[in-house]
């Protein structure tokens, strides 16, 4: 069988999971959660550093599915701005604002990404316990937008 017969027979039985929500809506006939699940996924990006912010923020804004802003740390900000997704940059950023960060993601219901330069095994346990998840920015930009959207649609 060639590549493009494979593909043509290739039948889908679950959504990608950016999708699982509007899928679960449609399936079940729900509009209301339909609108929710299609509405743009808002992320906010907190970074002590201009320049990380504003690369941070351009390139999820290439996802048409996601509406990005980044700001410098305030825990304020977090709770007045309410993203679906907070991605926080840990450079510069201590324990006790971390806690705080992870605190005000609570607070309102806001999944929460650490980005990290080197591996802290004490700050990845403490986004880790708060279900956040962990990320080393070595691990470069490719499937950020992704990881934002699963993270945003992921059920708890």
């Amino acid at each position: 069988m060639s590549r493009r017969d494979q593909d043509i027979c290739h039948v889908r039985t679950e959504p990608d999971p950016p999708y699982a929500l509007a899928y679960d809506a449609i399936t079940l006939g729900d509009s209301a959660a339909l609108t929710q699940a299609t509405q743009a996924i808002r992320a906010l990006v907190i970074s002590q550093h201009q320049a990380v912010r504003g690369h941070l923020v351009a390139y999820l804004s290439r996802s048409s599915a996601l509406t990005v802003s980044g700001e410098p740390f305030a825990p304020e900000l977090i709770v007045r701005a309410r993203p679906d997704v907070l991605i926080v940059d840990l450079s510069q950023l201590g324990p006790d604002d971390l806690r705080r960060a992870i605190a005000a993601a609570q607070d309102i219901g806001t999944r929460l990404i650490a980005l990290a330069s080197i591996h802290e095994p004490a700050d990845e346990q403490l986004v880790t316990q708060a279900g956040g998840l962990y990320r080393l920015k070595s691990a470069g930009p490719d499937g950020l937008a992704e990881l934002v959207l699963d993270t945003a649609t992921r059920r708890s």
